[in-house]
């Protein structure tokens, strides 16, 4: 029998096959049960800056393969209150925990989302995939907006657990995909900034990446994944995932191979919404512990319709009704961060939790379970 979460939260019909945690806040439990410790924090003027910059040859590699391994950067107090963010947001058992957005509702990652060193990082970065002729302000003027945090512990294997391939998700792999097919959002200039917490590797589940991959041109359907497996997104025109030589599927023989990196707790990979990755299961007596902070810059507009309404996507465009599909995405959901903050953008998650529009939501979930009939 498939396990249909509940929205309690908003009084809404289960969505078929979602993990609540994976796109939500307060992932533990239902928004009503928690609102109770949803304070309110007080953030800095503005990020504080990294140990340095990204070095021109780090650049020169993101531009060309759109991945790259950074280390020397986070401050190591830094370090210490992200990985006490994680653990207060995800769970402690279990494969794997995810929650996602949790900056709306968890005062320390409020502040992470707003002050942490990695925004400048991004801003580089985002720099680097500009085109030349973009008239839009550059360099430490660029405008650079937060997107969402994401949170993804990795926990140690079972005893007895099997050590094949987890070709299905269900020893906790992260299956091949690219970002850009889960985003109601279109445009090029969104990185991620996957920071490591622990030890990681391939047997710890470290990602795993094809590296120029996001000039391949294709789209690929979405496969996200839960607590129990993976979670499945319709789509009536997004391509099947090529064969990878990976650890994520333990194939061989394809004609694509995977990369991976060995990071140390602090290290960060930054990476483009279209290049392709995955993880392996955890089958170490490690717990593997990350976060994904996302960031982009000004040609992202809102766009849930870009594969027709047969295509389900996240639910990342549910928290302001303001929003509609064409828009430039901005305002309170999505603010600035550099080169400064705009007042009337970060109040109101100053005044308090920011929860989804029922509205919104209402209408994801309809669309979601649409999707999916209509691929039955």
């Amino acid at each position: 029998m498939r396990r249909k979460p509940r929205f309690a939260c908003l009084n809404l019909p289960q969505a078929s096959e979602m993990d609540k945690g994976a796109f939500f806040p307060a992932g533990s439990g239902a928004y009503k049960e928690n609102t109770s410790r949803m304070a309110t924090t007080k953030v800095s003027g503005s990020p504080q800056r990294p140990l340095r910059n990204l070095s021109p040859e780090e650049l020169e590699r993101f531009a060309t393969e759109r991945v790259i391994h950074v280390s020397g950067v986070l401050p190591e107090e830094w370090i210490r209150k992200i990985g006490a963010a994680v653990d207060a947001q995800t769970s402690a058992g279990g494969l794997q925990s995810m929650v996602a957005n949790s900056w709306f509702t968890d005062p320390a990652m409020h502040e992470i989302a707003m002050d942490c060193p990695t925004a400048w990082l991004a801003q580089q970065a985002l720099d680097a995939l500009t085109p030349e002729d973009d008239p839009s302000p550059r360099g430490n003027a660029k405008p650079v907006r937060f997107f969402y945090d994401q949170a993804f512990v990795k926990h140690p294997a079972s005893p007895g657990q099997g050590r094949d391939a987890d070709r299905d998700g269900d020893l906790g792999n992260t299956p091949w995909h690219h970002d850009i097919t889960f985003w109601p959002m279109r445009g090029e200039q969104v990185v991620s900034l996957w920071i490591a917490l622990d030890r990681t590797n391939l047997e710890n589940g470290g990602l795993e990446f094809v590296p120029g991959s996001s000039f391949f041109g294709d789209s690929y359907r979405a496969v996200g994944v839960g607590e129990h497996g993976r979670v499945p997104f319709a789509s009536d025109v997004l391509k099947e995932l090529p064969p990878i030589n990976s650890a994520t599927t333990g194939e061989t023989g394809a004609e694509l191979t995977a990369i991976s990196f060995d990071l140390e707790p602090g290290d960060i990979l930054v990476f483009d919404a279209h290049i392709l990755h995955g993880a392996p299961p955890n089958l170490s007596d490690r717990s593997r512990r990350g976060i994904a902070l996302r960031y982009f810059g000004g040609d992202i507009v809102l766009d849930n319709d870009k594969y027709g309404t047969r295509t389900s996507m996240a639910p990342l465009d549910c928290y302001d009704e303001s929003l509609s599909n064409g828009e430039k995405v901005r305002g309170f959901a999505y603010p600035q961060v550099l080169p400064e903050r705009i007042p009337a953008e970060v109040e109101m998650r100053l005044q308090g939790p920011i929860l989804p529009s029922e509205t919104k939501m209402q209408g994801w979930l309809e669309r979601m379970q649409a999707a999916a009939a209509l691929q039955e």
